[in-house]
């Protein structure tokens, strides 16, 4: 069955890259088939529709023009500029927070990543309710009377959506806090018991469900596409006697990830805080790769992970030569193909050398 279509559409200023490349792929991800893009250099959004007023009608053009079902920003939309957009288009308008959300909900399976992903969701939702209730408030004329203004139907039932959604969200965080808990209980025996720990980060489609399931045999869903998967997948790793650890594969990272994300699946990132090593996976076939291995690290730092030793794999080295070069780590890292299995046996010696100071000897 064919997605819905969509246009696709980027602010920018001189500067920056528009983004649609990747905003493509999050959309296909999603379900929903690009066929129309704008892009519309300007210093500041316009406060009323983010994009410039002269442009709405070009835009709505192409929306007829094309078929579009839906508009997809590669921006942050406010509540105010959701709705003026949606009554002057006529269709449906997302932005790129949203779409994300969207993904991360269709590839939840856990009870935890739903939970997780609900909440993002609904802490994302609030801010937009509450700038839909700043329009109808300034919309209310002067009561009869007293003078004051008088609350209308509209602005009444968005202090009820906005009640429900806080009450939803304090559920939601209990419900959390009771599976933190659990998995900071599983921490703790770890450590007493003395496993070690390995987490799998990098920047989404870089290859970490492949390479676990390399090492493993995790059996986990490896697709070409933007957060293929989404639950962490934990397995027992074993190089040699007296040399097992656990290894852990967390959720893709992404540029300008929402700050909703972060705080709510802040238990599972935890798990690579506490990390003994972390494998950073980058995709050295990736014309991006810099700027994707900076937004892993930027990542690394804000959940408080940047002081655990790093070992960088530089995978899918079988679609092009590495320029090791242009990274800014010179040190620990390894050139593999997770697919093909080169440099596989290379980086489980650079493993055992970092977690048990000595490399594997049988």
């Amino acid at each position: 069955m064919e997605g819905r279509r969509a246009a696709l559409v980027s602010v920018i200023n001189q500067k920056e890259d528009n983004g649609l490349e990747e905003l493509g792929l999050l959309a296909q991800t999603a379900g929903y088939l690009p066929v129309a893009e704008m892009v519309q250099k300007r210093d500041k959004p316009d406060r009323a529709y983010y994009i410039g007023t002269g442009k709405i009608a070009e835009l709505k053009e192409l929306c007829q023009k094309m078929e579009v079902d839906i508009v997809i920003f590669n921006n942050d939309i406010s509540g105010i500029q959701f709705k003026n957009l949606e009554d002057s288009l006529g269709i449906d308008v997302i932005d790129r927070s949203t779409l994300i959300l969207e993904i991360f909900a269709l590839h939840a399976t856990s009870n935890e990543g739903k939970l997780q992903v609900e909440l993002a969701r609904k802490k994302y939702s609030l801010p937009r309710v509450l700038g839909q209730g700043l329009v109808l408030s300034r919309q209310g004329g002067g009561g009869a009377g007293g003078g004051g203004a008088r609350r209308g139907g509209g602005e009444q039932q968005l202090e009820l959506d906005r009640r429900t959604i806080r009450e939803e969200i304090r559920e939601l965080e209990q419900k959390i806090q009771k599976l933190t808990a659990e998995r900071r209980l599983r921490r703790e025996r770890r450590r007493k018991n003395r496993i070690k720990v390995v987490s799998i980060v990098g920047y989404t489609n870089a290859g970490k469900s492949t390479l676990m399931n390399y090492l493993t045999k995790a059996g986990v869903l490896e697709e070409d596409k933007l957060f293929a998967t989404l639950d962490p997948v934990s397995r027992k790793m074993w190089l040699a006697p007296q040399k097992e650890f656990i290894i852990v594969d967390t959720v893709g990272f992404i540029s300008r990830l929402p700050h909703e994300f972060i705080k709510a699946f802040q238990s599972t990132l935890e798990e690579t805080k506490y990390a003994d090593l972390i494998i950073h996976v980058v995709d050295s076939s990736s014309k991006n790769m810099l700027k994707e291995y900076n937004v892993v690290m930027d990542v690394l730092k804000t959940i408080g992970a940047e002081n655990v030793p790093v070992i960088t794999v530089m995978n899918k080295s079988d679609k092009q030569t590495v320029d090791i070069e242009a990274l800014p780590c010179k040190d620990q890292y390894v050139i593999i193909s997770a697919k093909t299995g080169k440099g596989i046996e290379q980086l489980k010696q650079r493993i055992s050398l970092m977690l048990f100071g000595e490399e594997i000897s049988w």
